[in-house]
């Protein structure tokens, strides 16, 4: 599980270091085929507004890095409460 963390974190991270700050269609889908790669079956349907939120905030100014860190530990919690951690700290980047 820890490995799966890491390889996204990575694709997360290459995706986000383009030359453009701003949140494109190529960040998005590479976001989403990652989320939904390691998020599992049973949590894709969080890819899809954890992509949406990302992109709002960082339209509103926010660090794309400390959104798809806190995005990817939201995909990837198992337990209720890591889930609630990463949404915390997603929501405060």
């Amino acid at each position: 599980m820890r490995l799966k963390a890491v390889v996204l974190t990575l694709i997360i991270i290459a995706s986000s270091c383009g030359t453009s700050p701003e949140w494109d269609e190529s960040h998005k889908t590479n976001f989403l085929r990652a989320c939904r790669r390691e998020a599992g079956y049973e949590k894709q349907d969080l890819c899809t507004p954890l992509a949406a939120e990302i992109e709002d905030k960082i339209k509103l100014g926010a660090s794309k890095s400390c959104l798809l860190f806190a995005a990817n530990d939201i995909a990837i919690a198992v337990e209720p409460d890591q889930r609630e951690q990463a949404r915390q700290q997603f929501d405060s980047c």
